[in-house]
């Protein structure tokens, strides 16, 4: 009915406004999860929601509003809340952007004015509108374009039942494309055989973390495509031996030093700029009472940096090579 593949309308309404009649279409969210923009982690956790009204194309030839929630998530990986990205619909806009192309195509075959008269617009927002989509480096993407970057990852369905998800988003776009309910190879397969030859054809990149079955679905089905372990999944298995290490300690340490360690877990996990100063310093006295932490914490902190601030390949490779034999060095495998 709409052409949104992230909703779902579960009631309708009719009424009269003037002399015409206005469809109303009350959707819920098909996935309760979200992106993140910061760093691309998937998260679950709601930090609160707001009804939100937008113009949508016409059904049923009525002019059409939707009706939905708009949500925040908390981010477990960046500890900060954001609001959702739609695909469908721009941060603040009071139109979809299918409604939106709609409107700049009626203008270039016709005058505004009378665009605005047939869509019960003003005229204001019939030109904002035009001149959004008339230059071509700053036109939304409309949700009924193609995947260029396709990310690949699960949810939890239900927390130490190892019950997943599997689930797919535009990287570019930073949007949910799909939600499968299990994340095996086949399932994975029988997805990307659904979709089109273009849709396919389209995908150059597939961002995956690294587990076999992924990487072996997307080969078989995505040959063409280039394969990424993403950045992500590497930072957390290095976050994960970090965190570990800080247990060991912390169980057989002082009363102490298990004082100072207790509840640092964020501390140490978190990217060291995004620390306040409080933070920074309570985080100096951890790394000087504990050696080992200080070390896996600056191996950890420095992979991070090569990513961030190397954007040679080359050089790239290098400083990795350079990594890894400080790491096998320390002898924390």
């Amino acid at each position: 009915m709409l052409g949104i593949a992230t909703l779902l309308v579960t009631m309708y309404a009719m009424r009269k406004e003037g002399d015409r009649e206005v469809l109303h279409l009350w959707c819920k969210h098909v996935a309760d999860v979200a992106i993140c923009p910061r760093c691309g982690k998937i998260s679950e956790t709601i930090h609160d929601e707001q009804p939100r009204c937008v113009r949508h194309l016409d059904v049923w030839g009525k002019r059409t509003f939707l009706h939905f929630l708009s949500r925040r998530f908390d981010c477990e990986q960046c500890g900060r809340s954001f609001t959702e990205e739609l695909a469908f619909i721009d941060a603040k806009r009071r139109q979809t952007r299918a409604f939106e192309q709609e409107i700049y195509k009626s203008c270039i075959g016709s005058n505004k004015k009378k665009v605005a008269k047939d869509k019960d617009l003003s005229q204001s927002s019939v030109r904002d509108i035009f001149n959004r989509w008339a230059r071509p480096q700053e036109r939304p993407l409309c949700s009924g374009e193609l995947t260029r970057v396709l990310g690949i990852d699960e949810i939890s369905l239900k927390k130490r039942h190892q019950q997943f998800a599997l689930v797919a988003s535009d990287i570019d776009r930073r949007c949910l494309v799909a939600v499968l309910p299990s994340r095996d190879k086949e399932s994975l397969e029988q997805w990307i055989d659904s979709l089109s030859d273009v849709q396919r054809k389209a995908i150059h990149f597939v961002s995956i973390d690294m587990w076999a079955p992924y990487r072996l679905a997307v080969s078989n089905k995505l040959g063409h495509a280039t394969l990424v372990v993403d950045r992500f999944h590497v930072m957390k298995q290095l976050n994960t031996r970090l965190t570990q290490l800080r247990s060991n300690i912390q169980r057989n340490a002082t009363p102490e030093l298990r004082s100072t360690l207790k509840g640092s877990r964020w501390i140490l996990v978190r990217n060291r700029c995004d620390l306040s100063d409080d933070e920074q310093a309570r985080l100096n006295e951890i790394l000087d009472l504990c050696p080992q932490l200080r070390t896996l914490y600056l191996l950890k902190e420095e992979f991070r940096g090569i990513f961030e601030r190397i954007h040679c390949r080359d050089k790239a490779r290098k400083f990795l090579s350079a990594w890894v034999l400080k790491a096998r060095y320390t002898g924390n495998n």
